[in-house]
C-alpha cells in the first residue's frame, strides 16, 4: 500500500513529488529517444518505434502530473495517462509487424491486436486500475513484441533483433518492485524506484530498437537491384 507525501507550495497541497519528479524524468529520456529514432531513422519501423517512446512521453508527464494534482483533478487524468501508455504499446506492436513479410497471417495478427487495444480501452474506464496497464504491457512487449524480434533473430540469424526482448526481460526488475511495493520509506516508495531503474532499461530498449532499423534498412538496400548501365 503507497503511502501518499504532500508538499504546500503556493497555497496547493501536492501529492507524492518526488514521484512527479520521477516521472519527469522518464518523460524527458523517452521524448528524447523518440525524437532521435524519428529524425535519424527512414524505416517505417523506425518510425512507429519513435512514436512509442513519444507517446509513453506524454503518458510519464500525465501521470506524474495526476499524482501532483491527485486531491484536485481525481481520477480521471490518471484513467488519460494510463491510455495513452496503451497507445504506446500498441504503436511498439505495429512497429514489430512492419518486421514481417506481407501475409495473411500478418493481416491476421494485426486484427488480433487492434481486438485486445479495444479490450484494453473498456477494461481501462471500467476496472479503473493500474494492473490494467500491467497486463497490457505484459502482453504487449513480451507476447507480442518480444516474440516478433525473436521470430526474426531464427530467421535472418541477426542479433539486433535478439537485442530487444533482452532489453525488455529487463522491464521486469522495476514491475516487481512495484508489484511488490518495495519502498526505502514514504517519500522513496515503489514509484520512484521503479521509476529510476526504468531510466537505463529505456535507453538498451532505444539501442536495441536503433539497431535493428539499421540492420533493416541495410537488407532492404542489398535487396535492391542495381540498375542497368546504359550502353
Amino acid at each position: 500500500m503507497i503511502e501518499h507525501t504532500y508538499i504546500e507550495f503556493l497555497g496547493l497541497e501536492l501529492a507524492d513529488p518526488l514521484t512527479f519528479v520521477s516521472d519527469i524524468l522518464m518523460a524527458s529520456f523517452c521524448a528524447f529517444y523518440g525524437h532521435k529514432l524519428f529524425h535519424e531513422h527512414k524505416a517505417k519501423y523506425a518510425k512507429l518505434a519513435s512514436f512509442f517512446f513519444l507517446f509513453l512521453a506524454c503518458s510519464s508527464f500525465l501521470g506524474g502530473s495526476s499524482h501532483l494534482f491527485d486531491l484536485y483533478l481525481g481520477k480521471t487524468p490518471h484513467l488519460i495517462a494510463w491510455t495513452v501508455q496503451g497507445v504506446s504499446i500498441l504503436l511498439f506492436e505495429l512497429a514489430s509487424l512492419k518486421l514481417l513479410a506481407d501475409s495473411k497471417f500478418k493481416i491476421f495478427l494485426r486484427a488480433v491486436i487492434f481486438a485486445f487495444f479495444g479490450i484494453f480501452i473498456s477494461q481501462i474506464f471500467f476496472i479503473q486500475h493500474f494492473d490494467v496497464v500491467k497486463m497490457n504491457t505484459s502482453i504487449g512487449l513480451l507476447g507480442v513484441v518480444s516474440i516478433i524480434h525473436i521470430y526474426k533473430y531464427f530467421q535472418e540469424r541477426n542479433r539486433a533483433y535478439l537485442n530487444v526482448p533482452l532489453a525488455i526481460i529487463l522491464f521486469a526488475g522495476p514491475a516487481l518492485i512495484h508489484s511488490f511495493g518495495i519502498n526505502y520509506n514514504k517519500w522513496i516508495d515503489q514509484n520512484v524506484i521503479s521509476h529510476i531503474l526504468l531510466l537505463p532499461c529505456y535507453y538498451l530498449l532505444y539501442t536495441a530498437v536503433k539497431q535493428v532499423s539499421v540492420s533493416k534498412m541495410k537488407s532492404q538496400l542489398i535487396r535492391q537491384p542495381l540498375p542497368l548501365e546504359e550502353k
